[in-house]
C-alpha cells in the first residue's frame, strides 16, 4: 500500500473515533442532564449508547439509585461544574436532596464538604446570590460541629471565607475583601497547600485591579499559573487564572505568541465560552498585528469582525449573567474599534440592558427603600398591638407562676412521701407503685392546669377586639393544648414516656377540628414503635403544632379538585437521633419567603424549639412543602449539655 493511501486511511480512522468520542459526550451531558431532572428511563436509554469507562460506571450506579460515596458523588459534581447548559438550580436541589455526609467519620467528610463548596460557588456565579448564602450557613453549621484541633478544621474554616470575599468584592468593600484574602493566603501558605493558595490569590487579584495595580495583578497571576503545576490535577481555578491573565496580557499588549497559547488552552478546556469576549478584545487593541487578526477570523470562519461578533453571540448563549455581559460589552468595544458603530451601540445596549436587570444600582435603592418602609409600617402595627401583648404576656406570666408553685408543692410532697416510706421500711415494690401513682397524679393535674390556663386564654380573648392580638391568643390556646395532650399521655400511659404515634394521631384530629374546611384533609402517619419523654415530646409536639396548623391556613387554600394530603413520618437515625418529615402537597411557600428572616412568631418558636433540641432544619419547596428536622432525644442531649 502506498504512503499517502496509509496517510488518508488514518485520518478517515481519525475522523471516525473523533466523531464517536464527541458523539460519546453529547450522550454524557444528556444523561447528566435527565439524572438531575430525575428521569431516569430517558437516562438510561442515552447511557446505553455510551463507551464503558469510569464515569459511565459512576453514572450507572446513580441511575440504579445504589449507594454512593460522597467521593463518588464529588467527581459527578465536578463534572456538573463544567456543564454551561444545566440549570444549577436543579444541579443544587440534586445536591441538597442526594448528597449526605458520612456520619460515620468523627472528623470532616472533606470530599461532602468541597461538594457544598463548588455548589456554592456555582450559584454566586449565576447570580443566585440568597441560595449561596444560605448553603454557606449550612455548610458553615456542619463544620462548628467538629473539633478545632482537627488538621482538616482549619483548612475548612478558611476555604469557607471565598463566600463573605467574593461578597466584599459584589458590595464593593473593596478594602475589607482583600484584608480578608491576604489574612486567608498567609493561611495557606503557614498549610503549604498550593491549591489553597491558588484561591485566595485568584481573589485577591481581583481587588488588585480595582486599585489600578496592573503589574502587581499580572504577578500575582503569574504567581497562581506557576503553582498549578505543583498540583497532581488542574484547579477548579485553573482556566479562571488563564483568563486573567490573558486579559492583562491582552490589555498590556505584545506577548502575542503567549496570548495564542493561552487562549489555545482556553479554548479547548469545558470553559471554551469565555475565551470569545478574550478573542473580541485583541480586536479592541489599535497596536494588535493584522496577521494575528486574520488567523483568528479565519479561525472562526468570519470575513470580519461584525460576523465573528455574532457568531460569538450566538455560542455564548448559555453564559452565566456576568461572562454574557462582559461578550456582549467587549463585542461592542471591538465593533466600534473597527467601524461598525450602529452595531457598536446596540450591542451596548443590550449589556447595559443586562446588567442593568440583574445588578442595578437603581433597583437595589428601590428595594432598600421597599424595605424601610415595610419596617416602618411593621413598626407602627407593633405600637399599635404593644398594650394587647403586655396583657397577654402579663396573663401568661402569672399563670406560669402558679403552675410552678404547684409543680413545686407536689414535688415536695413527693420527696416528703418517699422520705417516710423508706424510714417505715415498706416494701420497694409498694414504694415505687405509689410513686408511679404520684407521678401519674403530677401529669393529671398539669394537665387540668393546662385546661384552666386554655379557659382564662378564651375569656381574655373576648375582651379583645383587635383581630391579630385575638390571633395571638388563639395561636397561644393551641399550643398549650398541645402541651396538656403530652400530659394526658403521659397520665394514662404506663412508664415515663408516650406513644408518638397516638399522639400525633390526636393532636392532628384536634388541629382538623379548629381548623375545619370545606376540603377534606388526608392525614398520613408514619411513626411506629417511636417512644419520647416529656422533654422531647413538648418542644416536638410545639413544632408539629406550628407547622401543621399553617398547613391548613394557608397550604389547600388555593387548590381546586385535588384531593389535600398532609403526612408527618419520623424516622430513627443512628446515635440516639430521629429525622421528622412534615410533608403536603399544597401550594407551597413563595420562593420569595425567608424563614431565617420571617417575623412570625409561631415561626421564631419553632426555631428556638429546633435549637433546643440541638436540631437541624431544612425547607424544601418540590410539590408542596417538605419540612426536615434531624433531632436527639433527650439522652443525648443531656451529655452535650
Amino acid at each position: 500500500m502506498k504512503i499517502p493511501q496509509i496517510i488518508f486511511l488514518f485520518f478517515i480512522c481519525f475522523a471516525t473515533y473523533s466523531q464517536s468520542e464527541n458523539e460519546d459526550d453529547k450522550n454524557i451531558e444528556k444523561v447528566e442532564k435527565y439524572i438531575i431532572k430525575g428521569q431516569l428511563d430517558s437516562a438510561t436509554i442515552f447511557l446505553s449508547k455510551t463507551a464503558v469507562n469510569p464515569y459511565q460506571t459512576l453514572l450507572k450506579k446513580i441511575i440504579d439509585k445504589r449507594r454512593l460515596s460522597t467521593l463518588e458523588y464529588y467527581q459527578f459534581t465536578l463534572k456538573l461544574a463544567d456543564r454551561e447548559r444545566l440549570n444549577y438550580l436543579d444541579v443544587s436541589d440534586f445536591i441538597n436532596t442526594n448528597v449526605k455526609y458520612d456520619e460515620s467519620l468523627e472528623k470532616i467528610d472533606v470530599h461532602y464538604f468541597d461538594i457544598k463548596w463548588i455548589q456554592i460557588s456555582r450559584l454566586r456565579d449565576e447570580a443566585y446570590l440568597d441560595e449561596a448564602s444560605l448553603e454557606q450557613n449550612k455548610l458553615e453549621s456542619y463544620i462548628s460541629e467538629f473539633n478545632k484541633k482537627d488538621k482538616n478544621f482549619l483548612w475548612a474554616t478558611t476555604k469557607l471565607k471565598t463566600h463573605p470575599i467574593v461578597m466584599f468584592l459584589i458590595e464593593k468593600s473593596f478594602e475589607k475583601g482583600k484584608k480578608l484574602s491576604l489574612e486567608c493566603l498567609k493561611i495557606a501558605k503557614d498549610l503549604e497547600d498550593a491549591e489553597l493558595q491558588i484561591i485566595f490569590l485568584n481573589h485577591y487579584s481581583d481587588f488588585l485591579i480595582f486599585e489600578g495595580k496592573f503589574q502587581e495583578y499580572i504577578d500575582v497571576t503569574e504567581e497562581s499559573l506557576a503553582l498549578e503545576e505543583l498540583l497532581p490535577e488542574k484547579s477548579t481555578y485553573y482556566y479562571t487564572t488563564i483568563s486573567h491573565l490573558l486579559d492583562a496580557y491582552i490589555y498590556k499588549g505584545g506577548n502575542n505568541k503567549k496570548v495564542i497559547e493561552l487562549l489555545d488552552i482556553l479554548y479547548k478546556s469545558p470553559y471554551k465560552s469565555n475565551s470569545y469576549s478574550l478573542y473580541l478584545m485583541i480586536f479592541t487593541k489599535k497596536e494588535t498585528p493584522l496577521q494575528l487578526k486574520n488567523e483568528i477570523l479565519k479561525k472562526f470562519d468570519a470575513q470580519n469582525v461584525l460576523e465573528l461578533v455574532n457568531k460569538f453571540k450566538v455560542l455564548g448563549q448559555n453564559l452565566n449573567s456576568n461572562d454574557l455581559f462582559r461578550l456582549l460589552n467587549m463585542g461592542s468595544k471591538a465593533l466600534e474599534r473597527n467601524g461598525f458603530i450602529e452595531k457598536a451601540l446596540e450591542y451596548k445596549d443590550e449589556a447595559i440592558f443586562l446588567t442593568r436587570k440583574i445588578y442595578s444600582e437603581d433597583l437595589s435603592k428601590s428595594l432598600a427603600k421597599y424595605k424601610t418602609e415595610q419596617a416602618i409600617k411593621d413598626k407602627e402595627e407593633e405600637i399599635t398591638l404593644e398594650k394587647d401583648k403586655t396583657k397577654l404576656y402579663t396573663v401568661i406570666s402569672v399563670l406560669s407562676l402558679v403552675l410552678l408553685i404547684i409543680m413545686l408543692l407536689i414535688l415536695i410532697k413527693i420527696r416528703r412521701q418517699s422520705k417516710e416510706l423508706s424510714e417505715k421500711n415498706l416494701i420497694i415494690n409498694d414504694a415505687l407503685d405509689e410513686k408511679e401513682l404520684l407521678i401519674k397524679e403530677v401529669h393529671h393535674r398539669v394537665k387540668n392546669n393546662f385546661q384552666v390556663i386554655e379557659s382564662l386564654l378564651e375569656f381574655q380573648s373576648e375582651e379583645i377586639e383587635d383581630e391579630k392580638a385575638i390571633k395571638l391568643f388563639n395561636d397561644g390556646k393551641n399550643r398549650v393544648k398541645s402541651m396538656a395532650l403530652i400530659h394526658q399521655k403521659l397520665y394514662n400511659n404506663q412508664g415515663d414516656s408516650i406513644d408518638f404515634n397516638d399522639y400525633l394521631i390526636s393532636l392532628l384530629n384536634e388541629i382538623s377540628f379548629i381548623n375545619q374546611s370545606e376540603k377534606e384533609v388526608i392525614k398520613v402517619i408514619k411513626v411506629k414503635n417511636i417512644f419520647f419523654d416529656v422533654d422531647t415530646a413538648i418542644p416536638l409536639g410545639l413544632i408539629i403544632n406550628e407547622i401543621v396548623t399553617n398547613t391548613y391556613k394557608y397550604a389547600f387554600k388555593d387548590k381546586k379538585n385535588e384531593i389535600n394530603r398532609i403526612s408527618i413520618e419520623i424516622e430513627k437515625q443512628k446515635k440516639a437521633s430521629y429525622k421528622l418529615i412534615i410533608e403536603d402537597n399544597g401550594i407551597g411557600i413563595p420562593d420569595d419567603f425567608n424563614i431565617e428572616t420571617s417575623k412570625s412568631v409561631g415561626l421564631k418558636l419553632v426555631k428556638r424549639l429546633i435549637k433546643q433540641l440541638h436540631g437541624s432544619f431544612q425547607l424544601i419547596r418540590k410539590l408542596g412543602t417538605r419540612f426536615e428536622l434531624t433531632f436527639k432525644d433527650s439522652s443525648i442531649r443531656n451529655q452535650i449539655e
